[in-house]
């Protein structure tokens, strides 16, 4: 069960290697035109890196550092001098600051619903083998707050942000496998999580091609937090095998009901810095597009975040 000490930096489970917790927060912001994933990993190695990575009128601003930290677990808050997450009121509340030369916000994220603990879902966490001595939630979120942009045509402009969000918030030492020697270019479909954010529900789903797999996921609304029964997903990727153009995804509900929700608009797209501890090796293509969505039986629309991944990443080097 998920308690307020999870908000924190969590003690070193008896595994080998790069330990970390790694906290993701997405802002949607529509009649701004801001979209972003705000992205930590805080590690058991001495550092953390820190990521903010936004489209901000259809242009990519993004920041990433890593930064010195203590390897004991601790409850922060963690910054790196420019931008600082720190924990309010846990399971309810976190607050995300970010003081860069192109531009810079002050937001806080507060709780639309509970928590769901991903050990809840239906068949038990999808990540029993990345995330093996490890935990993970997420929560459906409200963000307001300012953002200042400091650069380009709008420099100057100081604009109110007042939209839904998703986070998670992970804890293993899944980013602590050596890669393969040599893999080859390929482009396979990896895992589909979107967070679908809609009036007066919150609708998640972590799954992957393959039927076997294990479905993680949930809804959430004003009566609380519950596990989906399962899901699928349809992938309409460009010529590229990398950028994707669309989804459709089937969803079976808690009451057993099943709907399907489209992705609409697409507003921009940036890809997450994953690193092991080399920072030159990619060991992760993660790619964050900003979607409308629509439930085709209900007319229900809304927007959010339709992550996914593509395998093997490529380029591997980043020199």
């Amino acid at each position: 069960m998920i308690t307020a000490e999870d908000e924190y930096r969590h003690v070193q489970s008896d595994v080998e290697g790069l330990w970390g917790d790694t906290l993701w927060v997405s802002v949607v912001d529509r009649d701004a035109n801001i979209f972003g994933v705000i992205h930590f990993h805080l590690t058991n190695r001495g550092f953390g890196r820190f990521e903010s990575l936004f489209v901000i009128d259809g242009v990519q601003q993004q920041y990433g550092n890593k930064y010195p930290l203590t390897k004991e677990a601790d409850k922060g808050p963690w910054t790196d001098g420019v931008l600082k997450y720190e924990v309010i009121k846990p399971l309810e509340e976190i607050r995300i600051t970010f003081d860069g030369p192109r531009y810079g916000y002050d937001l806080t994220f507060k709780g639309r619903f509970p928590v769901f603990d991903y050990d809840d879902s239906v068949n038990g966490t999808p990540f029993h083998v990345s995330m093996e001595n490890g935990g993970h939630f997420e929560q459906a979120m409200h963000c307001t707050g300012s953002f200042e942009i400091r650069g380009g045509p709008c420099k100057g402009e100081t604009r109110q942000l007042d939209s839904w969000s998703h986070r998670d918030h992970s804890w293993s030492a899944r980013f602590s496998q050596e890669p393969p020697w040599e893999p080859a270019q390929q482009n396979i479909n990896g895992h589909y999580w979107p967070s679908i954010q809609l009036p007066d529900r919150h609708i998640n789903i972590f799954g992957t091609p393959d039927p076997s797999a294990r479905i993680g996921g949930f809804v959430s609304d004003a009566s609380g937090s519950k596990a989906i029964l399962g899901g699928s997903c349809e992938w309409l990727m460009s010529d590229n095998g990398r950028d994707a153009i669309a989804f459709r995804y089937t969803l079976e509900m808690p009451d057993g009901e099943t709907i399907h929700v489209r992705t609409g608009r697409k507003y921009g797209q940036i890809k997450l810095w994953i690193r092991g501890e080399n920072d030159l090796e990619n060991i992760m293509d993660c790619y964050e597009p900003f979607f409308d969505y629509e439930v085709e039986e209900t007319g229900e629309r809304g927007y959010g975040v339709s992550e996914y991944s593509v395998m093997p990443p490529w380029p591997r080097w980043l020199v």
